[in-house]
């Protein structure tokens, strides 16, 4: 036998409260929905708004410095950074630098006691360098090697200044080209404040002297129209944080010519007259007194008296802004 329960409430009563209750567990749900979806926003964007490493603020002062060496003429490509860059580590020295914040960059072998150098070139197969290694490749490792020392996140996004001599300044200059670039194999981004050239062959060095070592690879891309040049714009690409870039050259240099060293669109250039005899080992050595010069604006000025390559690649490094 079927019992009827009966109850106070009537059919439309209980539907009413069931409705009342559904509505009301619907809006509590769509609450914490809406409240977990705007917590998920707020997470995205601040994922989105707040990068891994924040961008350094160009300034005034004493960081770190990288000096890249040259090519050498010799055959025995080995060179040691602590001679090379002697005098002008010591000028910088005396600028109130710290001996740990001036860095060397090396690219060829440590043979014939050519150590010294604070960090150097090896490929992927941790060989070191010689006269034949591409310059593209070692403007990957040295760029790779600034990423990973200085300017990825872990570090802080610690900014540097680089003084680069002769074929150096090609290799810093092809660095910050293909980084800019997005070239496979070179660092998403770098923090390089300030570049300084010192008689780099911006346009090709000195045929004749590049006709001595013909058979190395590093002077066939010194060569004024070579592949290396046509991948390179004149106007020398700048890192994340920007870039000032500042050329020097001298006519009395036999190895680049004056109208080479500063052919590049850089920011600020001097060139040093004939008279004032510095030659192409001079404008990496050469840190005190006053010589003939010029330089340019918009347009060059006259000759007058001028700062030392060191003292003019100080200024560069040590202001954000070099005059």
């Amino acid at each position: 036998m079927i019992q009827h329960v009966h109850s106070d409430r009537t059919p439309d009563l209980e539907f009413n409260l069931i409705t009342w209750k559904g509505r009301v567990m619907r809006r509590a749900r769509s609450s914490t929905t809406l409240f977990l979806s705007a917590l998920l926003a707020m997470a995205i964007v601040f994922v989105a708004t707040a990068p891994a490493n924040a961008t350094p603020v160009r300034s005034d002062g004493r960081g770190k410095v990288i000096f890249v060496h040259g090519f050498d003429p010799t055959l025995t490509a080995a060179v040691n950074c602590e001679e090379y860059w002697s005098d002008a580590i010591n000028y910088f020295k005396s600028q109130g630098y710290a001996d740990n914040q001036l860095i060397t960059y090396g690219y060829y072998s440590k043979k014939l006691g050519s150590d010294g150098c604070t960090t150097r070139f090896t490929d992927e197969d941790g060989k070191y360098g010689a006269r034949n290694t591409d310059l593209t490749e070692i403007a990957r490792n040295f760029a790779n090697r600034v990423y990973n020392a200085y300017s990825s996140s872990p570090h802080g996004g610690q900014k540097v200044d680089v003084v680069a001599h002769s074929m150096g300044g090609l290799v810093v200059r092809a660095a910050l080209y293909h980084v800019s670039k997005g070239t496979t194999g070179f660092p998403p981004y770098l923090y390089i404040e300030d570049v300084v050239t010192l008689g780099t062959p911006h346009n090709g060095a000195n045929i004749g002297q590049l006709n001595l070592c013909a058979h190395a690879l590093q002077c066939r891309q010194m060569r004024e129209g070579s592949n290396f040049f046509k991948g390179l714009p004149r106007t020398p690409s700048v890192s994340d944080m920007g870039t000032d870039w500042t050329a020097v050259s001298s006519y009395d240099d036999g190895t680049v010519s004056a109208g080479s060293g500063t052919w590049i669109n850089a920011h600020h250039k001097t060139q040093y007259h004939l008279d004032a005899g510095i030659d192409h080992t001079a404008l990496k050595d050469l840190e005190s007194g006053k010589h003939r010069g010029r330089v340019w604006t918009v347009q060059w000025t006259i000759w007058y008296e001028r700062p030392s390559p060191l003292e003019t690649a100080f200024t560069a490094a040590y202001h954000h802004a070099a005059a």
